[in-house]
């Protein structure tokens, strides 16, 4: 990994050298690629790759700052996006599923614009406390496909964190939370410094997460020495899961605003309790995915209306997952170039956005399952074990992309196009169209259509030679209203179309290519009725059509005489997973002083399917009214020093939500307390 970074940055520093780096004087130079946004406006950077108003970006875009985060009770990246309309964050024994407008696994989630994503499994999210909020300066949110600009895996929407830099904070930031139940503890130092012609930036998190209270009765399974599982007699026994631990390093350099180098270090285990459908067989299992990676960034002005950004970066994910007493270690590697040239036309009217990029895969030991675990776990089997094998493959991708958008008078044209050249599985050519047209200040309208695709699972590459593309094509029309700065609605309108879609089963594998549309309306208000007080309100409805998923199960096996296993199949349909087709959020903000915030969210999602491959019947789980609350109170006893107060469930409502393999128990009243200090 390293070796291939010094590579990226040889040719990056080539390249820069070519184009002329800014002498020193150079640093105040405004970059007149960068749309001026003023200070109390929310900046978004991933919908044109240049910075702009989110309101104005030709996107349905959101920004969420650090303030927000601290006043509305958000202490993980899932807690963000569970108040954001279209997303519906599943909770699973593993830690939490995202959805966005009804699709599954469809968010790419970039990590100061570095993919946090792997080939090797879909279900690798950075949702709790594996990533830290404590360095974050703001959440860049898009809803609706990103493949023209970000390539693979930007489906259904873009999700970037943004962290802060010395400019943000210069000086140091300490904190220290406890939580109950569990006992849920960790610390964060941060320290920043501006220098003016450079600043640094660095910080260190440690948590340890809650113990899961799951008792696990299967101990034993594999025998490392037989091709035989345990006999039943060795395999039982009670222990519970260990406690998970998270470790987090992030840091940056800039220097002169044009050149800068970044990266993230993450290490953590989760453990966690997994159980059959009717809880006879309960296992421990162990899960790791950190995402590591080390960036070097650049731009230069070429002229007053021409400019050049080059992006380098390498990313390493380690990952680990046990099963019960088998450990599987797969390592994926990613080495990244990209060289992009902005220019203005027509005194500014016009700007084109072109780019090239190339990007190198590598993943090793990536496991493979072909087998419905739980079916294997009981006393009458004394003699097979699930299917399991462990895969080396390699990927090239060289992209081509660009952009360009036009103002007519009040209104905003684009139009893009990206072709995609693979090396293994078949090219894919990505587009979208747009119109932003804001009649009066306090009027938007926003026409959106675009295309993305899904780079494939492990298990497709195996499996197929050159595997068809999960595609979608989806149109938005969002209207918003703001005539001032205590009012504002928006509605947005959205169709999904997806096209080859197949879905990673835990029951059945892979299933069979599919189709489906999805249409929704997402809605938002916001009003203050009085000085420190905002109340607020976000809807998601959907519903969908298209057929079933199918899957080849295996039902059974059996031994032949000559010692081969022959394996029998059967077909079986369920639902296309949407997850809940309502999504609603109240909240409320109340400040009585500048130093005091009290924030309270009611959230509902309505009803989803418990979707079991060796069930009778499809059931379903009711839907759930959830109540959360934060209290903060900055500069108390001394300046700097800020306290808050988390409360998740208060009400502490019993439900359930559908699990891997049967529903399990939604998470119960909770309260974390914070406490930093800024020095």
């Amino acid at each position: 990994m390293i070796r291939q970074f010094f590579k990226i940055i040889a040719s990056l520093l080539i390249i820069g050298a070519w184009a002329g780096l800014p002498p020193a004087h150079a640093a105040a130079t405004e970059d007149t690629m960068l749309m001026f946004v003023g200070e109390d406006l929310d900046v978004l950077s991933i919908a044109s790759r240049r910075e702009e108003s989110a309101r104005q970006a030709p996107a349905v875009a959101s920004v969420v700052t650090r303030d927000m985060m601290t006043a509305r009770g958000m202490f993980t990246l899932s807690d963000v996006l569970a108040q954001t309309p279209g997303f519906y964050m599943a909770q699973k024994e593993w830690g939490t599923r995202p959805y966005l407008r009804g699709i599954p696994d469809s968010v790419l989630f970039l990590y100061d614009t570095v993919p946090m994503q792997s080939d090797m499994s879909k279900s690798v999210h950075p949702l709790d406390d594996e990533l830290s909020l404590a360095p974050v300066k703001r959440i860049e949110i898009i809803r609706g496909p990103g493949s023209m600009l970000w390539g693979a895996d930007a489906f259904a929407g873009i999700v970037n964190v943004v962290p802060m830099t010395g400019k943000d904070l210069s000086g140091v930031e300490t904190g220290v939370f406890y939580g109950n139940p569990g006992d849920p503890r960790g610390g964060h130092v941060s320290v920043g410094h501006d220098a003016g012609e450079w600043d640094a930036f660095v910080s260190v998190t440690g948590r340890e997460g809650e113990r899961d209270e799951g008792v696990a009765n299967t101990l034993h399974f594999w025998d490392t020495d037989d091709s035989m599982p345990f006999p039943p007699e060795d395999r039982y026994g009670e222990a519970r899961p260990e406690r998970p631990h998270f470790m987090e390093l992030v840091g940056n350099i800039n220097f002169r605003g044009w050149i800068t180098l970044s990266g993230r270090y993450s290490d953590y285990t989760k453990p966690y309790a997994m159980s059959d459908k009717d809880e006879e067989q309960i296992w421990a299992e162990q899960r790791a995915d950190p995402v590591n990676y080390v960036k070097l960034e650049g731009k230069k002005n070429l002229d007053v209306n021409s400019a050049l950004r080059f992006t380098g970066y390498c990313s390493e994910i380690d990952s680990t997952h046990r099963v019960i007493d088998l450990e599987f270690d797969a390592k994926e590697t990613a080495s990244y170039g990209e060289l992009i040239c902005d220019r203005k036309f027509l005194s500014g009217q016009g700007l084109l956005t072109a780019g090239a990029a190339y990007r190198n895969k590598q993943v090793s030991d990536a496991p493979i399952w072909d087998s419905y675990l739980p079916d294997y776990l009981g006393p009458e089997n004394l003699t097979f074990l699930p299917g399991i094998t462990q895969e080396d493959y390699r990927t090239e991708l060289w992209s081509f992309f660009g952009q360009y958008s036009h103002k007519i008078g009040k209104t905003d044209v684009l139009f893009g196009l990206r072709h995609d050249a693979h090396d293994t599985y078949a090219d894919s050519l990505s587009y979208n169209l747009g119109l932003v047209w804001s009649p009066a200040s306090s009027w938007t309208l926003k026409t959106l259509y675009g295309t993305a695709y899904r780079t494939p699972f492990a298990r497709q590459l195996m499996e197929e030679e050159e595997p068809d593309l999960e595609e979608i094509n989806t149109g938005s029309l969002e209207v918003s209203w703001q005539p001032e700065d205590r009012f504002g609605v928006s509605l947005c309108g959205f169709v999904n179309h997806i096209a080859d879609h197949i879905m990673e089963d835990a029951y059945a594998g892979l299933s069979n290519p599919n189709h489906q549309k999805i249409y929704g309306l997402e809605a938002e208000a916001r009003v203050k009725p009085m000085d420190g007080l905002e109340l607020a309100a976000n809807v998601t409805a959907m519903s969908n059509s298209g057929p079933d998923e199918t899957y080849l199960y295996n039902d059974y096996s059996f031994l032949r005489p000559d010692g081969t296993i022959e394996k029998h199949y059967v077909e079986i349909n369920y639902p296309f997973d949407t997850g809940p087709d309502t999504l609603l959020n109240l909240t409320a903000k109340w400040s009585p002083v500048d130093a005091v915030t009290l924030f309270c969210r009611t959230g509902y999602f309505a009803s989803q399917y418990e979707i079991c491959s060796t069930c009778d019947t499809l059931d379903s789980v009711s839907g759930v009214w959830l109540t959360d609350a934060s209290l903060t109170i900055k500069d108390i006893l001394n300046p700097g020093l800020d306290v808050s107060l988390y409360l998740k469930n208060i009400t502490d409502r019993e439900y359930r939500v559908p699990g891997t393999y049967s529903t399990i128990e939604g998470d119960p009243f909770s309260v974390r307390i914070l406490v930093t200090k800024r020095w």
